[in-house]
């Protein structure tokens, strides 16, 4: 896969991380901005990463280290698109 895809953040995850009480310039904060730029450069998805059900489809989940939360996301070569976050882990689809 493609390393260095662009980032985009939906409005809905900017919502989600401020209801679960990320603020600008906490620890929590930088743990995912971290994510988000290991996101862009790493071959995805990543070995810990897996499906989730997210409408319309599916979505893949990465947990930002360290932290309880979860950052859903879709990919292509030229770009990452982190969708929503979520305090709880996503239910992993079975194929």
């Amino acid at each position: 896969m493609a390393a260095g895809r662009i980032p985009r953040l939906s409005t809905t995850l900017r919502r989600t991380l401020d209801a679960l009480g990320v603020r600008s310039g906490t620890a929590l904060q930088r743990a995912v901005n971290a994510t988000i730029r290991t996101l862009k450069d790493d071959a995805l998805p990543g070995a810990g990463d897996y499906e989730t059900a997210f409408a319309p489809g599916r979505a893949y989940v990465r947990r930002v280290v360290g932290q309880n939360l979860w950052l859903l996301y879709r990919f292509d070569d030229e770009h990452i698109s982190v969708l929503t976050a979520r305090s709880q882990p996503p239910v992993p689809i079975d194929d």
